[in-house]
């Protein structure tokens, strides 16, 4: 894949009186140390440049914030904004050492494809970062919602993941791309951070997103989509229902209660990944089952279930129960009983009832069986809202890498090129209702 070059740039703040200013480009990649964080490398142009920072330097302390861990680092540096001072203790050759800096502007992406508009959304209390990538020079375009998976990832780093490559090809198409930053990350301004806000949350930033997408001027009202990825996929159809989407597009999601989807996904996996026998795995499936019942369903907390002597090790090792902590899976922990909460097919009937003419799409691969009778599932359902609307495309060759929890896609570009093209021609197509089917 060629490179793309950067060249064009929109800035545009709406509705917002005194605009917060940008985050900063902090520039340090650094390890954990004894006493602190050394610094490994430094982004030139970035805040610990200009701070003088050098390679093999012991970070211990950043405006007053005492640094022992990459944890502490990274609360430390995630809110500050282009302008404000930033000082750092740090031990150099043995000696300690003070430096102050005003801390630099992390530049804006720029396109030679695309106009990149970045503006505000007003959120509760605070403000999120939208990001809008339109084809060059078009005045009036369709437009694609972006919802990504449940990590906490900054919309500001999607150009160089797999996203970039289906925003280009999307781009090249003739659609706008709209994405919003979930709370607290990237510039968002006075929102909770990603990782201590539940699904509800989730749900309402994106909300948030699809209706600013209605409100932009070049976008055609009547060819607005939403795309979901993964835990994306969850919520698309919460987002759906609330608006008139033209399309949904999912991938890589699931359809059934998380808790059974777990409990599936763990019978494929723990042969594979944790290479237990069968007798095994039985015995950890029955086990696991029992704590995702009281956890999932009877709404017990971890601490709960800690106390029981049966229990304890897999809370520890699959819930992923830290004393003091909420993060579960990289969410916190009341994020998965909201989600196993949520019935699916309910879901997609309500967003789909209110839009009968909606070509509904579904994208996956080929995967082990308990998920593509997910699909069957999943087709059956939105076919019977949609008069057999539904579409099932399969794209080979994605490259899975599963951790314990959950799958996670990781794609290499032509796999991306692949799907943003089938979804493409999905969406642009426009046949009868009695001509469209399982594909």
């Amino acid at each position: 894949m060629k490179k793309i070059l950067f060249l064009s740039l929109v800035v545009s703040l709406t509705a917002v009186a005194q605009t917060p200013p940008r985050k900063a480009l902090i520039g340090l990649l650094a390890k954990p140390a004894a006493n602190g964080i050394v610094a490994d490398s430094i982004l030139p142009n970035s805040s610990f440049a200009a701070l003088a920072i050098q390679k093999g330097d012991i970070i211990t302390g950043i405006n007053g914030n005492s640094i022992n861990s990459m944890e502490s680092y990274g609360k430390s540096v995630s809110g500050i904004r282009a302008g404000e001072r930033i000082t750092v203790v740090f031990t150099r050759n043995g000696k300690l050492s003070q430096a102050s800096a005003i801390a630099v502007m992390r530049p804006y992406e720029q396109s030679v494809i695309a106009d990149v508009q970045y503006d505000w959304v007003k959120f509760r209390n605070g403000y999120l970062r939208a990001i809008t990538r339109k084809p060059k020079g078009k005045e009036k375009c369709p437009a694609i919602l972006l919802i990504p998976g449940y990590g906490c990832g900054s919309i500001e780093n999607y150009m160089s993941s797999y996203n970039g490559k289906l925003l280009t090809e999307w781009l090249k198409a003739g659609y706008a791309v709209i994405t919003i930053e979930k709370s607290g990350l990237g510039d968002s301004y006075n929102c909770v951070p990603c990782s201590e806000v539940d699904l509800a949350t989730d749900i309402e930033s994106f909300d948030a997103g699809y209706t600013y997408m209605e409100q932009l001027p070049f976008t055609d009202k009547n060819k607005l989509y939403i795309w979901g990825h993964s835990m994306g996929g969850v919520i698309a159809p919460e987002v759906a229902k609330r608006h008139n989407p033209k399309g949904v597009m999912v991938f890589g999601t699931t359809f059934r209660p998380w808790s059974e989807f777990l409990l599936e996904m763990h019978r494929v996996q723990k042969p594979l990944l944790d290479n237990l026998n069968y007798l095994q795995t039985e015995d950890f499936m029955r086990k696991i089952q029992k704590i995702y019942y009281e956890f999932f369903v009877l709404r017990r907390t971890r601490e709960a279930l800690l106390k029981n002597p049966e229990y304890r090790d897999l809370v520890i090792s699959e819930l992923g129960y830290k004393e003091g902590s909420n993060d579960m899976w990289g969410r916190h922990w009341a994020f998965w009983p909201q989600i196993d909460s949520l019935n699916l097919a309910q879901s997609w009937a309500r967003g789909l009832a209110q839009r009968p003419d909606l070509q509904q799409m579904r994208v996956d691969i080929e995967r082990p069986g308990c998920v593509l009778d997910c699909l069957a599932v999943f087709l059956r359902v939105v076919n019977h809202f949609l008069q057999l609307r539904g579409i099932v495309a399969a794209i080979s060759g994605v490259n899975l890498m599963r951790n314990r929890h959950s799958p996670r896609f990781f794609l290499a570009a032509d796999q991306c090129a692949e799907i943003a093209v089938s979804q493409r021609e999905l969406i642009v197509r426009d046949e009868p209702a009695d001509q469209q089917g399982e594909r």
